[in-house]
């Protein structure tokens, strides 16, 4: 059977020119594509080191100076911190809210930070410093990477230490257990001299969106509640305040519905009640140009397997039409029709088989000159070969089966008489 395929590809090589190069250019645009989907579901697959479902942001306001609704008096317009921490504490004491935090410089999917370097003898990383509220950790179920209890990150910060993520830990010390209680030599962005601080606790490894890489951060406390009682009310706009939600209290309605049964209780002197925003908002605003680049890829892959599938059955209805006395004696002979059946499949699937070998060395060459999609995930260059190859060639061998599923069914069902009569 083989040596008649390879014979009947010979004697048509001109007619399988053509279909041989489709086949290679397609299965090296598939390949890539296929590999640009891998290493973005590899991307999406690794945890993310928080959680935002149930989180909601509180996005308060402040009243202008030049407003008819200004409040004057020195309670409100000079020591306006103070309405902010009564507004947390409403909060807090609500009987769908779960817990309640705020941060500085320190936003999930908005890319809010502030930079800094850590060193630890010539050991130096650079990262980010977030500084936040001890509840931080609740609200955004942030566990602890060396398997210590969640507690220890909210304590560290109450007792003024500092606590840092996973991967600046292992970076650094080599892993998260040897990180705490020792100390850490840290360069805020903007500061002249470092600063050496003691490790509290170290939380899991943290990145920013569901395609980032792992970030080195550290967290520090925000500010003591006296330091805001004595601070303007413009700290409302400087230090976002997030909920989340106590199991079963989330809906369709919350935000809107919270925002209006809310409205007044949070209006405090100059502060108010702006709007609610659910953190899923701000994951699919910031997903949104990767999602776009990933339906990319998913279209250029059914736009390609359709080319394949076009060429393969064009291909094949000629070849049909043009070998019906062949099959006809083939038949008259003894041949069964799954035998013809059996052929058919076996020149279309050699013949993808050729032109994927050619491919497979264009591809080899496209990732040794690094032009393919690159990533903050560390994967085997053997792993992403394999699961590239192994993809692209499942697709191309479904499509060419199935493009030379008709004719050859069609051939299949031919009649000997009827051929041999015909001729």
């Amino acid at each position: 059977m083989l040596r008649m395929i390879l014979i009947q590809l010979w004697n048509e090589r001109k007619a399988n020119v053509m279909l041989f190069l489709e086949l290679m250019v397609v299965s090296v645009f598939l390949w890539y594509a296929a590999d640009a989907l891998y290493v973005s579901y590899k991307e999406y697959a690794r945890p993310m080191g928080f959680d935002i479902s149930h989180v909601y942001h509180v996005q308060l306001g402040t009243v202008p100076q030049s407003s008819a609704d200004y409040d004057t008096t020195a309670l409100h317009s000079r020591y306006g911190g103070g309405d902010f921490l009564s507004i947390y504490d409403r909060l807090s004491r609500h009987p769908m809210v779960e817990s309640v935090c705020y941060t500085s410089q320190h936003f999930h999917y908005r890319w809010t930070n502030m930079f800094a370097t850590f060193q630890r003898d010539s050991l130096v990383r650079n990262g980010y410093v977030r500084f936040v509220s001890p509840s931080y950790f609740e609200v955004f179920r942030v566990g602890t990477a060396d398997g210590s209890p969640v507690e220890r990150l909210a304590q560290a910060l109450n007792e003024n230490r500092i606590v840092v993520t996973g991967t600046l830990a292992t970076d650094l010390f080599g892993n998260a257990s040897e990180a705490v209680s020792k100390e850490i030599q840290v360069t805020d962005q903007g500061a002249q001299d470092s600063v050496f601080y003691n490790i509290g606790a170290v939380c899991e490894p943290q990145r920013y969106t569901d395609f980032s890489g792992y970030d080195c951060a550290y967290y520090r406390p925000v500010g003591s509640d006296e330091e805001f009682r004595n601070s303007p009310d413009q700290v409302a706009a400087f230090l976002p305040l997030f909920i989340r939600l106590k199991p079963g209290a989330d809906g369709r309605d919350f935000a809107e519905t919270f925002q209006r049964e809310m409205e007044q209780q949070l209006r405090l002197g100059n502060i108010y009640l702006k709007e609610v925003v659910p953190m899923s908002h701000y994951r699919s605003q910031i997903l949104q140009s990767r999602m776009d680049e990933i339906r990319m890829y998913a279209s250029c892959i059914l736009f390609f397997l359709l080319n394949v599938f076009l060429g393969i059955i064009g291909t094949f209805w000629f070849r049909t039409q043009q070998r019906r006395a062949e099959i006809g004696l083939r038949m008259a002979m003894g041949a069964s029709r799954l035998a013809i059946l059996r052929q058919f499949f076996g020149e279309g699937l050699l013949l993808a088989g050729v032109a994927f070998v050619s491919a497979l060395l264009v591809f080899v060459n496209l990732m040794r000159l690094d032009v393919t999609q690159q990533t903050a995930v560390e994967l085997s260059g053997a792993v992403r070969f394999f699961a590239g190859m192994g993809m692209t060639l499942g697709l191309v061998a479904v499509m060419v089966a199935v493009g030379v599923a008709v004719p050859a069914y069609r051939a299949m069902r031919l009649q000997p008489v009827e051929t041999l009569h015909d001729e």
